[in-house]
């Protein structure tokens, strides 16, 4: 395991270790998307596990627009809890890079909430958002990401995966007459816009994007047209492309829609084929874009070989970072037991539990974790 603990650098920022804590919602905010207990409770086991970065998980940057009945949401109201969460994260390791993953639910925002869309497609009931509309949400990314900085976050996540508005903006199908449709530069534009903000104004905060390299929908991320459906990465790195010049100094690799195509983003024992294509779209991102850093995504999947599939890859420069998601809430100390006593991992089972809760809009958990 000589690859996961060689320290890395993005920007400025020593990484301890190449093992990453990808973004996992655990839907449990207090009132007005506020920070709970849970949360925090949640977060400080994560640090005592020794991770090189941990994401938190999929912060709105508008309380009207949200996936989650108890999703978090980040606002001058709530500030005072997310300065809570880092000053005890960092009160248990100073040395973890811990991120702000910043989202919009668009069309996939909760029945409870407010859905709008990038493209009208099939969903006619749901609002186009006009050029006006987007202008504001940029400002809303952009306020979320000064006040990610305000309370003490090493860097942000702009979540354009998994069906969010940001990632529904990139794909093919958004051909939209105005600067934010029709060719990869005006798809691209919002997320760039934001990262030159942050770029201008808070010059050591770290910036990327989580992306979904393919949706395995017809016009979706990953394909060359509107009207495909095959595989076509060609369209998705150019898009790519134009955001890591933008500035961008890492790129979370994903892949698919949980509500549409989850064994794509989240691999079972029945689907290891789809792990591996979580792999190549990490090893082609790294040979298109050498110089960036590259997180790549879906070990959890390999259970008790995902720690050799993240050395090796590192080991054959396809990806820089191994990103564990249901692992992390499987066991939050993962990094420090794989370092110090492999045996005493609690290994995700791949049972699914944790999405059923989620999608059912209840607290998410991991029964493993628990019984541990």
């Amino acid at each position: 395991m000589d690859n996961i603990f060689k320290p890395y650098r993005i920007n400025d920022a020593s990484v301890r270790n190449r093992l990453v804590a990808q973004a996992m919602e655990i839907n449990s905010s207090d009132a007005g998307g506020s920070v709970s207990e849970k949360i925090l409770s949640r977060y400080n086991k994560l640090a005592q596990g020794k991770w090189g970065i941990v994401f938190v998980e999929a912060i709105s940057v508008t309380d009207t627009s949200l996936a989650r009945k108890n999703g978090l949401v980040i606002s001058r109201e709530n500030l005072s809890g997310f300065k809570r969460l880092i000053q005890e994260f960092k009160g248990y390791d100073d040395k973890a890079l811990i991120m702000f993953q910043l989202t919009h639910a668009g069309r996939v925002a909760g029945d409870f909430s407010t859905k709008a869309c990038i493209y009208k497609g099939s969903s006619t009931d749901i609002p186009e958002l006009v050029t006006a509309e987007l202008g504001r949400i940029k400002d809303d990314f952009i306020k979320a990401c000064g006040l990610a900085h305000e309370a003490g976050a090493d860097g942000i996540d702009i979540k354009a995966c998994h069906g969010y508005l940001l990632g529904e903006m990139l794909r093919p199908l958004n051909r939209r007459r105005d600067m934010y449709g029709g060719d990869a530069q005006n798809r691209a534009r919002l997320i760039c816009d934001i990262i030159k903000e942050v770029k201008r104004n808070y010059p050591g905060l770290i910036i990327g994007s989580r992306i979904s390299f393919y949706e395995g929908i017809r016009g979706g991320c990953g394909t060359s047209s509107a009207n495909e459906v095959i595989e076509d990465l060609s369209d998705i790195i150019e898009t790519t492309g134009i955001i890591v010049r933008a500035g961008a100094d890492y790129i979370n690799v994903s892949a698919g829609i949980p509500s549409q195509t989850p064994k794509l983003t989240r691999p079972g024992e029945d689907g290891i084929f789809n792990m591996y294509s979580h792999f190549r779209y990490a090893k082609i991102l790294k040979e298109n874009f050498p110089d960036t850093a590259v997180i790549g995504s879906a070990y959890s999947a390999g259970a008790s070989a995902s720690a050799s599939f993240a050395d090796e890859n590192i080991g054959k420069g396809y990806t820089d970072l191994a990103g564990f998601g249901r692992q992390n809430l499987a066991d939050p100390l993962f990094p420090l037991k794989l370092a110090e006593d492999p045996g005493s991992i609690t290994w995700c089972k791949l049972c699914g539990g944790c999405s059923k809760l989620l999608k059912s809009m209840k607290n998410v958990f991991c029964p493993l974790e628990r019984e541990s």
